[in-house]
């Protein structure tokens, strides 16, 4: 392996460990089962009935 293959594959695995911690922060704030299709407008809600927020 020469020196520049190694720090080819450091900088990969750099950058897979740091959108591996992004993914981690963020993940928990991820909700797939939000429904604001009955809020007016399609606005931001905090569950399936906030509707205040839009």
């Amino acid at each position: 392996m020469t020196r520049v293959e190694f720090f080819k594959k450091l900088i990969r695995f750099g950058l897979l460990a740091l959108l591996s911690l992004i993914l981690l922060a963020l993940g928990n704030r991820i909700e797939s089962d939000k429904d604001c299709s009955k809020c007016p407008g399609n606005g931001i809600c905090k569950g399936k009935t906030d509707c205040n927020n839009y």
